[in-house]
């Protein structure tokens, strides 16, 4: 005679070859599947349909052994629930399979949701420069101008920017650094364009934004200018005396100077130089700068900062021009006291560190400088024919014109003190 299912009799079921069946008397429908690698499981079967049409139908419950097994009791009232559909004219395998895809579509949008937790601006950056923007030559000033720029959205998830977050930001930047603000227009499109290739975004937030219409920079520092600057250098403190004094005497460009290593000088030969790697170069090629007597005087005096390849600390412009300006207007003050003008009157003209740069590039050709050897001093590209012939490294005549060029300096400061006219200095 057949008896109801119990615990003791599904734990000791034996597996066979072939998959049995244990019925549960006094429950119609509910049974436990035995596979042959000893595998139980609660299933509920039905007969769908009527007569020749019908078709068997096994309903899964669960587990009737192992982890996370249902007990005989769970698996009679999942069975029961079962009967109670039917007998309302549903269908249970068809209420199984919508639950199921319902549960599917829940833990996917979980997933998702958790996903795009992570997409923050921070982390989605680091997988871009990783997968695009370091092979480029320009992949360190994507890093510096984008970790800068968009440091306010670091924590928001990527696909929450929107294009009133793009104008915010561009603005606030335009207000500080016009041209800055394009750099930023430019690499933030291409950010948001490789988001939208990754399926992260839907929207660039930088399309459609305003470009600042850009004016080539002229301003020349007076000799009188470069006059009151080498007398405020010398009252700098140290690292801003030595790199300031650097900018000035290289004529290289600013962050090329703060993120100089030891390993690139050469300050024993007879020709010292200092040689900027392409990976550093803006236009990725090498470029080897002669240090004129006066550079070398600097660094060999400079003290090595522990544990570290630089020459400098990291260094902000903003404060190193900022404490430039204060200095230079005590000294420029003290001329006009010394003069009997009123040192209240004096003030600085609006200029800034790169302003350096062109001020040694304008000043070279006044002291007998080819304009060709002034472009190689600046690590600028040739183009057209030269480009593709011009193979001189032109070494020579760039350690001739640096060496001018700081003779030029070293000579204005023992010429007359500055007679600089007031006018409003820079914010």
């Amino acid at each position: 005679m057949k008896k109801p299912l119990t615990a003791l009799a599904i734990e000791h079921a034996k597996p066979r070859a072939k998959r049995y069946a244990l019925p549960d008397v006094g429950h119609p429908g509910l049974r436990v599947l035995v596979y042959p690698s000893g595998v139980r499981t609660f299933v509920y079967r039905f007969r769908r349909g009527e007569k020749e049409d019908a078709q068997d139908v096994t309903v899964v419950l669960g587990p009737a052994s192992g982890p996370g097994a249902l007990t005989l009791a769970q698996a009679r009232d999942a069975a029961g629930d079962a009967r109670r559909q039917r007998a309302m004219g549903a269908d249970p395998a068809d209420q199984k399979r919508t639950i199921r895809r319902a549960e599917a579509a829940r833990i996917a949008a979980e997933e998702r949701e958790a996903r795009r937790r992570e997409d923050t601006v921070a982390n989605v950056l680091a997988r871009y420069y990783a997968d695009h923007a370091d092979g480029l030559k320009s992949g360190r000033e994507v890093r510096r101008i984008l970790d800068k720029e968009l440091k306010g959205w670091a924590k928001r998830r990527v696909d929450d920017v929107q294009r009133s977050d793009a104008i915010r930001v561009l603005d606030t930047v335009k207000a500080r650094a016009p041209i800055q603000s394009n750099r930023l227009r430019a690499h933030g499109r291409k950010f948001f364009q490789w988001c939208i290739s990754k399926e992260l975004v839907e929207k660039n937030p930088f399309d459609g934004t305003a470009v600042v219409k850009e004016v080539s920079r002229k301003r020349v520092l007076t000799d009188d200018e470069l006059r009151v600057l080498l007398r405020a250098i010398d009252r700098l403190e140290w690292p801003r005396r030595q790199f300031v004094h650097l900018l000035l005497l290289t004529a290289q460009r600013l962050g090329e100077i703060g993120n100089m290593e030891w390993s690139e000088l050469d300050l024993t030969s007879d020709t010292p130089t200092w040689t900027l790697p392409d990976a550093r170069a803006k236009n990725g090629n090498a470029h080897v700068v002669p240090l004129a007597p006066a550079a070398v005087e600097i660094l060999d005096g400079m003290d090595r900062i522990a544990g570290s390849p630089r020459v400098f600390a990291t260094l902000s412009e903003s404060h190193v021009k900022k404490r430039v300006d204060e200095v230079m207007l005590e000294v420029a003050r003290e001329d006009a006291a010394a003069r009997g003008a009123d040192p209240e009157a004096v003030t600085l003209a609006s200029w800034r560190l790169h302003d350096l740069r062109r001020t040694a590039a304008t000043t070279m050709p006044r002291l007998g400088v080819d304009v060709v050897t002034v472009e190689r001093v600046l690590n600028h590209q040739m183009r057209g024919v030269m480009a593709v012939y011009q193979r001189h490294t032109f070494a020579a005549e760039k350690r001739h014109a640096l060496n001018l060029w700081a003779d030029f300096l070293a000579n204005l400061t023992i010429e007359r003190k500055s007679n600089i006219v007031p006018f409003k200095a820079e914010a």
